[in-house]
C-alpha cells in the first residue's frame, strides 16, 4: 500500500515499481524533541559534597527515546548546589536549588534539598581538671556532617552527669563540688562527652 514508517533518524529513498516504470520518493527522518523527564525529580543532601545524578531521557512525539539528544544543565543557585554537564548534582550549602535541564525550547527541572545531618561532635577538652570550687571551664563543641563539613549554627545540647559540675546551655562548666562528672553534648542523634574531676587542694 506504500505506508511508509519511520525506524531510526536518517534518509531514505522509496522507489515504486510497476512494470518497467518506476519512481521514487526520498524520505529524511529526523526526531523532533517533545517532552523532556527527569530522574529523580527531587533531590536530598546530608553533607556538604555529597552528589547525585539525575538523568534525563528526551522523547520525541510518539513516545521514542532520543538516546543522542543535546542536554544542557543548569542550577537556580550555585551557591547551594552546582550540577555538571553530566547531570552531577554536588551539595554545596545549605539551601534549596532548582536543577534545570534544557533539550532544544524544553525544559524540565529536579528540586534540590541541602540539609546537613549532624554525623559527629569534637569538643574543645575531653578531660576537666578542678583544683576548687566555683573554677569554670568554657567548653565549646565542633558539629560536623557524615563528610567532615562543618555545621554552622548547630543546635547543640549541654548536660551533666555527678555532682561535680554544672553545665550551662552555652557549654560553661562549673565546679560545685569534690567528685567526678560527666559532660555529654548532644547534636541531633550524636553526641561527645568529657570527664570531669573536682579536687579542692589539688595542685
Amino acid at each position: 500500500a506504500g505506508l511508509v514508517t519511520s525506524v531510526a533518524d536518517g534518509s531514505v529513498t522509496v522507489t515504486a515499481t510497476s512494470g518497467e516504470v518506476s519512481d521514487t520518493a526520498a524520505a529524511t527522518v529526523a526526531q523532533v524533541a517533545s517532552t523532556v523527564e527527569l530522574s529523580p525529580t527531587t533531590l536530598s543532601l546530608t553533607s556538604i559534597g555529597d552528589t547525585a545524578t539525575v538523568t534525563a531521557t528526551v522523547k520525541d512525539a510518539a513516545g521514542t527515546v532520543m538516546p543522542g539528544a543535546t542536554v544542557s544543565w543548569a542550577t537556580s543557585s550555585s551557591s547551594v548546589a552546582t550540577v555538571s554537564d553530566a547531570g552531577l548534582v554536588t551539595a554545596v550549602a545549605d539551601g534549596s536549588a532548582t536543577i534545570m535541564a534544557t533539550s532544544g525550547a524544553l525544559e524540565a527541572t529536579a528540586a534540590v534539598t541541602v540539609a546537613q545531618v549532624a554525623a559527629s561532635i569534637e569538643l574543645s577538652d575531653t578531660v576537666l581538671t578542678f583544683a576548687s570550687l566555683s573554677d569554670t571551664t568554657q567548653l565549646t563543641a565542633t558539629v560536623k556532617d557524615a563528610n567532615g563539613a562543618t555545621m554552622s549554627g548547630a543546635n547543640v545540647s549541654w548536660g551533666a552527669t555527678g555532682p561535680a559540675v554544672t553545665v550551662s546551655s552555652s557549654g560553661l562548666v562549673t565546679s560545685v563540688a569534690d567528685g567526678t562528672a560527666t559532660i555529654t553534648a548532644t547534636s541531633g542523634s550524636v553526641s561527645a562527652t568529657a570527664s570531669v574531676t573536682v579536687t579542692q587542694g589539688a595542685s
